[in-house]
C-alpha cells in the first residue's frame, strides 16, 4: 500500500522553517507548471492534493481551491487512497482555520478508509492527528487510549518518524498533567527514534521538552544540560527562531537557579535575535523577563527601559485589536442608516404627493367655480354648496397631513433616539469584547509561532488562556441575546411553578470554582422550602447575574449572602455582599433604562455592562422591581417573588 503523507501541523514547520519560503513557493510554482501536462488522473490528483498541503503555509484562499479540485478529481478517478489523501488533507486546512469540529471528522472519515484499505500506518498517521486535536483543546486524557494502538502499529512498521513524533505530544499531555516522570519517558524516546529517523527537528524538540520537565521537577543541571542541546542543533541548522526560544527557555532557568548574570546573557541575545522585531508576543514576554530580572538585581535604570519596551509591545498588539469586529459594526451601523434615510426620504415623497393632489383638488375646483360663475348665474348656489363641500374634505385632508407630521416627527426623534442608544451599543459591545477577543488574537499568533517550535506546554497554557477568553465572550453574549431578545419581545415570559431550592442549587454549583478562587464564603438562609409562580430561565438568569456580581466586586475572603424569606405573602429573595459597593449613577441610569458602562472587579475581573440591566428586566416581567441599597461596606439587592398556591404537574 503506498505510503501517504501525513498532513499535520509540524510539516508545514518544516517545510517553512528550513525549506524556507522562497523555496516553498518555487516548489509550488514547479508543480503548477508540471499540471499543464499531467501523465494521467491519478498524478494530477496527487499534484493538485500537494498543491493544497503547500498553499496551506502560503495562502489558505488558494490552498482551498486546490483541496476542492483536488476533491473533485479524486472522486472523478474512485481511487479510494487519493480520496482519504484529499481528506485528511483538509483536516488540516479546517486545523488552521480552528474549525476542529470538522477537522477530526476528516480524520475519522480517512481513518475508516484506510482500514478497509488494510494500511495499518496510515490509519495511525490519521489517528495521530486526532489525538492532537484532543489534546489542543484540552481533552488530553482521551487521547491516552488512542496513542496505545499507535504505538503497537508503528513499533510493528518501525516507523521512527512517527513514533518519535507520538512519543513527543504524549510527553507534553503528562507535562500538563504534571506527571514528569512519565513525561521525561516519553521525550527520551522522542530524541530516541527521532535519531533512528535522521529527524534533526524532533531531536531538538525532544531535548527542550525534557529540559522543561527536569526544570519542573527541581533538576536544574539536567534542565540546563538538555536545552543546550536544544539550542546546539538550532544553531547547526541555521534555525534563528528556535535559537530565540532556546536563550529565553535558559534565561527563565538560570534566573530561577539564582544565576542572575547568566540569565541577562541569555535574554540579551534573544533580544538581539532577528526573529523578535516581527514577534510581537516575544518581545512582550522577553521584556517581561527583564523587567523582573533587572528588579531582582536592583537595577531600576534597565528596569524601567525594559518595562517600556514591554509596554511598547502590548501598545503595537492592541493597536491591532478587533479592527474586523468594529469595522461589521460599523458597517452595519451605516446600513441601518441608510436604511433609515430611505424610510424617510419615502415618507416625505408621500407627504409631497398628499401636498400635491391637495394644491391640485384645490385648483380644479376654483376653476369649476369661476367657470361656472361667468358661464351661469344660476349655477352659484350650486357652486357654493360644492365649494363647501370641498372645503369639508381639504379640512379632513389637511388633519391627515396634520397626523402625518406629527407621526413623521416622532418617528424621526424615535430613529434619532434609536441612533444614539445603537451607538453606545455598539461602543459598549467592542469595548467589552476587546479584551477577550485581543487576548485570543495575541495568542492565536503565539499558538502558531509554538506550534512551529514544537512547544507543547506554552501551547497548553495558551489554551488555557483561549479558554478563559472565550468564557468570558460566552458569559458576554448570553447576557446579549437575553437583553436584545427582551428589547424585541423574542423572550417571552412562561410561568410555571418553580421549586427554589433545586434553582439554587444549580446556581450554587455554577459558581463553585470562582467562590474557591476568591475564597469567598457563600452564606444561604431560608426559612423554609418555597415555591414560586415564576419563568425558570429568567429567574436562573437573574440569580446568576446577581451572585457573578456579589463574588465580582467581594475582596478577597470576603462574604457574599443569599437570604429567602417570605414577607407579606411573597417570597423575598435578597442577594448581599461584602463589596465596595455601587456608585450612585450607575443605579440612576439603571433605573431610567440607560446603557451602564462595565466595570472591572476586585481581582479585575471583566464585566458585560448587561447584567444589572437585564436583571431589572426580568424581575419587572414578574411583576416586581429591584431594591438596591448599596454603600462602602457592601451592597444589598432584592425582588420579590408571588408564591405559588399548588404543584402544577407538566
Amino acid at each position: 500500500m503506498r505510503k501517504i503523507t501525513v498532513l499535520i501541523s509540524f510539516v508545514f514547520v518544516i517545510l517553512m522553517s528550513f525549506s524556507g519560503f522562497g523555496q516553498g513557493k518555487s516548489l509550488v510554482d514547479s508543480l503548477k507548471i508540471m499540471l499543464k501536462d499531467p501523465p494521467n488522473d491519478s498524478v494530477e490528483t496527487r499534484w493538485v492534493n500537494s498543491l493544497f498541503g503547500l498553499y496551506m503555509a502560503i495562502d489558505m484562499d488558494s490552498a482551498l481551491y486546490f483541496g476542492e479540485r483536488a476533491k473533485v478529481l479524486a472522486e472523478k478517478t474512485q481511487d479510494s487512497v487519493l480520496i482519504a489523501s484529499n481528506i485528511l488533507n483538509f483536516g488540516g486546512y479546517y486545523w488552521y482555520q480552528s474549525d476542529f469540529t470538522k477537522a477530526m471528522d476528516c480524520y475519522v472519515r480517512a481513518a475508516t478508509i484506510f482500514d478497509k484499505l488494510g494500511s495499518e500506518t496510515d490509519k495511525a498517521d490519521a489517528q495521530l492527528n486526532l489525538a492532537l486535536i484532543h489534546m489542543i483543546i484540552g481533552e488530553g486524557a482521551k487521547s491516552k487510549p488512542i496513542f496505545s494502538g499507535i504505538f503497537e502499529v508503528y513499533k510493528k512498521h518501525k516507523y521512527y518518524n512517527g513514533l518519535s513524533t507520538a512519543y513527543q505530544y504524549l510527553g507534553a499531555i503528562y507535562q500538563e498533567e504534571a506527571n514528569y516522570d512519565s513525561a521525561i519517558y516519553c521525550f527520551r524516546n522522542c530524541v530516541e527514534y527521532a535519531e533512528k529517523a535522521k529527524m534533526i527537528v524532533n531531536q531538538a524538540w525532544g531535548y527542550s521538552g525534557l529540559g522543561e520537565a527536569y526544570q519542573r521537577k527541581g533538576m536544574y543541571a539536567e534542565a540546563k544540560k538538555n536545552l543546550l542541546k536544544s539550542l546546539e542543533i538550532d544553531e547547526q541548522l541555521g534555525n534563528t527562531g528556535g535559537m530565540m526560544q532556546s536563550y529565553i527557555a535558559l534565561g527563565s532557568l538560570d534566573k530561577q537557579m539564582g544565576n542572575l548574570s547568566s540569565a541577562e546573557r541569555y535574554y540579551l541575545r534573544a533580544e538581539s535575535m532577528p526573529d523578535l522585531q516581527g514577534d510581537l508576543i516575544s518581545q512582550r514576554n522577553l521584556y517581561q523577563e527583564l523587567v523582573k530580572l533587572y528588579e531582582a538585581t536592583g537595577d531600576v535604570s534597565k528596569a524601567y527601559t525594559s518595562y517600556k519596551k514591554h509596554v511598547a509591545a502590548l501598545d503595537s498588539i492592541k493597536n491591532s485589536e478587533d479592527l474586523a469586529t468594529i469595522k461589521e459594526l460599523n458597517e452595519k451601523y451605516e446600513s441601518e442608516k441608510k436604511a433609515n434615510e430611505i424610510l424617510t426620504l419615502q415618507k416625505d415623497k408621500e407627504l409631497s404627493q398628499v401636498s400635491l393632489e391637495k394644491e391640485r383638488t384645490q385648483k380644479l375646483f376654483f376653476i369649476i367655480a369661476t367657470v361656472l360663475f361667468v358661464l351661469l348665474s344660476s349655477g352659484l348656489v350650486f357652486g357654493y354648496f360644492q365649494l363647501r363641500k370641498s372645503n369639508k374634505q381639504i379640512e379632513k385632508r389637511n388633519e391627515m397631513i396634520t397626523k402625518i407630521n406629527k407621526a413623521l416627527n416622532k418617528s424621526q426623534d424615535d430613529l434619532i433616539a434609536s441612533n444614539k442608544t445603537k451607538d453606545k451599543f455598539f461602543a459598549l459591545i467592542a469595548h467589552d469584547l476587546r479584551g477577550p477577543v485581543t487576548s485570543m488574537q495575541g495568542i492565536g499568533r503565539m499558538l502558531s509561532f509554538y506550534q512551529k517550535r514544537g512547544d507543547e506546554n506554552r501551547i497548553s497554557e495558551l489554551i488555557d488562556q483561549v479558554d478563559q477568553s472565550a468564557t468570558s465572550v460566552n458569559h458576554l453574549l448570553d447576557n446579549l441575546l437575553k437583553w436584545a431578545l427582551s428589547q424585541t419581545e423574542g423572550l417571552n415570559y412562561r410561568p410555571s411553578v418553580v421549586q427554589l431550592d433545586r434553582l439554587i442549587g444549580e446556581v450554587k454549583e455554577i459558581f463553585n470554582e470562582a467562590l474557591k478562587a476568591k475564597e469567598i464564603s457563600l452564606n444561604v438562609d431560608k426559612s423554609g422550602e418555597f415555591l414560586v409562580e415564576a419563568d425558570y430561565n429568567m429567574i436562573s438568569t437573574v440569580l446568576r447575574n446577581l451572585l457573578s456580581n456579589a463574588i465580582k466586586f467581594s475582596p478577597m475572603g470576603g462574604q457574599v449572602s443569599l437570604n429567602i424569606f417570605n414577607e407579606n405573602d411573597v417570597v423575598k429573595i435578597e442577594v448581599i455582599d461584602s463589596g465596595l459597593g455601587i456608585p450612585d449613577d450607575t443605579v440612576h441610569k439603571l433605573f431610567s433604562n440607560q446603557t451602564v458602562s462595565s466595570t472591572r472587579g476586585t481581582q479585575d475581573e471583566k464585566g458585560t455592562g448587561l447584567g444589572l440591566l437585564l436583571c431589572r428586566e426580568f424581575v419587572i416581567k414578574h411583576g416586581s422591581d429591584l431594591d438596591i441599597s448599596s454603600s462602602v461596606t457592601g451592597t444589598r439587592i432584592s425582588f420579590e417573588l408571588t408564591m405559588a398556591t399548588e404543584v402544577v404537574n407538566a
